[in-house]
């Protein structure tokens, strides 16, 4: 236990070592990350397990380092890059589409209200009565007969 490595140290003595300070180290602890100990109201620590936890995140790092290191084909950057103008093209035509379909039913709901507003008859001898709301004039009348 008097080995040099096994020295116990304080938090303070601990963030000398490191990049870290003693209020992170403590909360190294506390998270089980590092080992360390508290006696009368003060965090300690071994040399040891600082060297340790720094390796680990050193290692760590290094392997997320390896992970980003991948190569990509450049046939594959190329097709990612045509099938991403085929998508905005697809998304211009539904586009395109929804605006064409949104003008037409707005107008068909306008020419369905306007005639909702008249009733239109027709008796047995086969004329054609409209009927006006009070408060609109009308000069022109357009009958189509149909539908």
């Amino acid at each position: 236990m008097n080995n040099s490595k096994d020295k116990v140290i304080s938090l303070n003595e601990a963030s000398r070592m490191t990049p870290y300070s003693p209020d992170y180290l403590g909360l190294l602890i506390r998270k089980g990350r590092l080992f360390g100990y508290k006696e009368k109201g003060k965090w300690w620590t071994t040399q040891e397990a600082v060297e340790n936890y720094l390796r680990k995140v050193a290692e760590a790092s290094y392997a997320h380092r390896e992970n980003l290191k991948v190569e990509v084909p450049a046939e594959k950057i190329k097709m990612a890059s045509v099938n991403f103008r085929w998508t905005l093209i697809l998304a211009g035509v539904i586009f395109t589409g929804a605006v064409l379909f949104g003008a037409y039913a707005y107008v068909k709901s306008k020419e369905d209200s306007a005639c909702a507003k008249y009733k239109v008859r027709k008796d047995e001898a086969g004329n054609i009565t409209i009927e006006v709301p009070k408060n609109e004039n009308v000069k022109n009348i357009l009958v189509v007969q149909g539908e």
